[in-house]
């Protein structure tokens, strides 16, 4: 009998020990697969590898755009820093030739590092889609680089570890959320010392992540993880205790701009959330039936996500529902562009995204072990959020190509009711 029982448990020991040992090879292994596509060579010349080149073609761009339009507008925001004096918001504003009844506006660069992608689609919307599709009763407004400095210097947030998708709060009170998920899971998701990509911890986090999703579900771990948070200053996702400063400078800016017209179509870009290589098309589902007709109007046809799937979740500061609120006269439709890079959406391309940004924060705060840990973490983040792939950053631009001239045809024949 006692036999048999060590003979059972031998079993169920390598049983687990095989378990625990094809999790770690399926973990440490995946990889997001590119969409099987042709790559377009000729697209690829919308991205370019710096802030500053970004931004230099950006600002050729609207130079262009001022000598072919009439009464255009150009200028900037400067940010402050403790380290670079040059970090700025670039926008061109041009207005309706006719009467001014819609406005649209596409921002990059919320997310700092997200801003390459999104330089290189307005640099596309500039070329290819602007001259050709703007009706004389349309007024656009180009908004490049939001967060300069997580642009310049590939983080996610500004200088003060801000997301500015979670600073941007309706009302001050707003400042004093406490997401209790977060403040339960700060063992997990904020580490301190120096980023050690070999530790047991690190090698093992998928078993970790699988015991709180075991607990709590993914949903709740992603909502925690991801909602945003206004307590922990070092923590990822946190909102801040105040507006940044572009948020300040921005708002009477957008004030007087947007209240010219009757309605606004807001587009934000963002990348990493969703199926690698795929464009979706993100909002939670509006209370107002407007909005929501407006909305399916303009992307008629296209599968957008009203925030209802089980792996999507909120967020608190959202930057497009600020814009919304600050000129309630005018009908205001929003539209978050997402280009997939990890498949979140699967369970371990959602736990390789939040480790990821485990490590890149830990990192800002805390430094690394040494060099190679460094060099490994910032790969991960960049191509998390800013991939090299060539066929991803083809078809991020075809795809946009595509999106727009419908959306400006669209928009162009939308009447609100």
């Amino acid at each position: 009998m006692k036999k048999t029982l060590k003979i059972i448990l031998f079993i169920l020991a390598g049983l687990i020990l095989l378990i625990i040992l094809g999790s770690y090879i399926c973990y440490k292994t995946y990889r997001a697969k590119d969409p099987v596509t042709e790559t377009n060579t000729t697209l690829l010349k919308y991205y370019h590898s710096t802030y500053d080149e970004c931004r230099k073609v950006f600002i050729q761009n609207i130079e262009r755009v001022s000598a072919d339009f009439d009464s255009v507008l150009t200028g900037k925001f400067s940010v402050p820093s403790q380290i670079d004096n040059d970090l700025t918001v670039d926008w061109c504003y041009i207005p309706a030739r006719g009467t001014k009844e819609k406005l649209l506006m596409v921002n990059s660069g919320l997310h700092g590092i997200e801003g390459f992608t999104g330089s290189a689609i307005q640099n596309m919307f500039i070329d290819r889609i602007l001259e050709q599709h703007l009706h004389e009763n349309m007024g656009v407004l180009l908004i490049h680089g939001l967060n300069p400095f997580g642009f310049k210097y590939h983080r996610k947030v500004t200088e003060n570890n801000i997301d500015l998708n979670r600073n941007c709060v309706r009302g001050d009170q707003m400042f004093d959320i406490r997401n209790e998920g977060f403040a339960a899971l700060t063992d997990m998701l904020m580490p301190s010392g120096p980023v050690n990509i070999n530790s047991l911890r690190n090698q093992f986090f998928h078993l970790v992540s699988i015991y709180r999703i075991i607990r709590e579900s993914m949903p709740v771990l992603r909502q925690a993880a991801l909602q945003g948070q206004y307590d922990f200053e070092k923590g990822f996702y946190y909102g801040g205790k105040d507006y940044e400063p572009q948020i300040d400078s921005l708002k009477p800016f957008l004030i007087d701009i947007i209240r010219r017209y009757k309605t606004l179509l807001n587009v934000d870009l963002h990348t990493a959330y969703g199926e690698r290589g795929t464009m979706h098309l993100f909002i939670d589902e509006p209370e107002d039936e407007a909005v929501r007709k407006g909305i399916e109007k303009i992307f008629a046809g296209a599968d957008i996500d009203w925030g209802s799937s089980d792996d999507f979740y909120t967020i608190t500061g959202e930057y497009t529902v600020w814009v919304n609120d600050l000129v309630p006269e005018v009908l205001c439709i929003p539209m978050v562009f997402e280009f997939g890079t990890l498949n979140s959406q699967e369970t371990f391309g959602s736990l390789k995204s939040i480790q990821i940004m485990i490590l890149e924060n830990q990192g800002a705060h805390y430094g690394y072990r040494n060099i190679k840990h460094e060099e490994k973490t910032k790969h991960l983040f960049d191509e998390m959020y800013f991939p090299s792939s060539a066929v991803w950053r083809s078809k991020v631009i075809a795809d946009s190509f595509e999106m727009m001239s419908k959306m400006m045809k669209n928009f162009e024949e939308f009447e609100s009711e």
